[in-house]
């Protein structure tokens, strides 16, 4: 049995033995009211002899985990029936106490509520009024109440404090199972979140992912294409990044990465989006560039923060390894593609690696 069944089976545990003690409390109250000659002994014995054999049945059933065998694991439709069966028995055994029996059944009901879908309350609900009016029905002529005298009152006044002590019992699980939800509701939103975080950034560096930026991207095209306001696109390479992983291991490597993605984004403009293309290459989106060689003044601003980063503070590199960024850009053209426009930033990119890089070429 795994830990979170073992937890499950302590409450089954500690809601039986509950039962057992209402059990016991009712079948006192009952010889109680037998003392007093308001019912038979004969009356209360049985009742104690059935409702505390009953429910010490299946708290043997629990404590040898026999309930696990059913797909019912609670036994809570079992206790339910075999306690209200009980209770209707007595209501025409013992006419004088039925409105003790009638009550006891509602308290019990009450307590099943709490496993029963939709559908089982209203048969369950249905089946009461039945069996019940059923039961008044047989024992009707016979009826009657306990005697006005000092001891049945204060007996009556027991039964409903007691009857008011398992409907707090009832509320106190309610609330504790709103607090339980509460609490999965809140882990549920923190999970959503994060899956909705790894969804659309990528896990090394923090930056959006591919897949996320495409959407940002095309959302911009449309934008545009609507403003008729041109829109730019960035692709950056880190200059010999391989050399970084064979020199420093990979773990020097990915520290580049996010180093490289925080200059980024403490460059970049507020309204700019910044991406992970993959490996060592990074886009940026800068919507809304007029002219287009503002592009070019942010691009420039990025790759001179780069060279000029020490990256010895912030990375495991020596105080003499330089890491610099070579970038192409590229300008929107009226009713050109996403998939167009990055084709053209990628080969102006190779232009700035062919032109030695650490630099920036302008897309034509």
């Amino acid at each position: 049995m795994n830990q979170k069944q073992e937890q499950l089976q302590a409450q089954r545990m500690q809601a039986t033995r509950m039962t057992v003690a209402s059990s016991l409390l009712q079948s006192l109250l009952i010889g109680l009211f037998a003392a007093a000659g308001t019912t038979s002994w004969t009356v209360a014995s049985a009742f104690g002899l059935l409702s505390m054999g009953s429910t010490g049945f299946f708290l043997l059933a629990v404590q040898r985990g026999w309930n696990l065998r059913f797909r019912n694991r609670g036994l809570l439709w079992a206790q339910l029936l075999a306690n209200y069966a009980i209770q209707l028995v007595f209501i025409v055994a013992a006419p004088k106490l039925w409105i003790i029996f009638l009550s006891s059944s509602l308290v019990s009901f009450n307590y099943a509520m709490l496993g029963f879908t939709p559908r089982q309350f209203r048969w369950t609900w249905l089946g009461f009024g039945a069996t019940t009016a059923l039961a008044l029905w047989l024992g009707r002529e016979r009826f009657a109440y306990p005697e006005l005298s000092g001891i049945n009152i204060a007996l009556l006044w027991l039964f409903f404090f007691l009857a008011v002590r398992r409907l707090s019992l009832l509320g106190m699980q309610f609330s504790t199972l709103r607090a339980e939800l509460s609490q999965r509701n809140r882990q549920l939103t923190l999970s959503l979140a994060r899956i909705q975080e790894l969804a659309s950034h990528d896990e090394l560096t923090g930056a959006f992912n591919r897949r996320h930026f495409m959407g940002l991207l095309q959302d911009e095209r449309e934008r545009a294409h609507r403003a008729r306001q041109p829109y730019s696109v960035a692709l950056f390479d880190l200059d010999h990044f391989k050399t970084v992983n064979d020199r420093f291991g990979h773990a020097a490597g990915d520290s580049v990465l996010r180093d490289f993605c925080t200059l980024v984004e403490a460059h970049m403009r507020v309204t700019d989006r910044f991406a992970r293309w993959g490996g060592e290459e990074f886009v940026l989106l800068m919507p809304v560039v007029t002219p287009a060689e503002s592009a070019a003044l942010a691009v420039e601003r990025i790759r001179g923060a780069v060279a000029a980063h020490d990256w010895s503070s912030t990375s495991t590199l020596p105080a003499d390894v330089r890491v610099t960024v070579s970038a192409g850009v590229a300008t929107s053209l009226p009713g050109e593609s996403v998939q167009a426009l990055i084709a053209r930033a990628d080969a102006a990119l190779y232009r700035a690696k062919d032109a030695g890089r650490n630099c920036f070429v302008l897309a034509g």
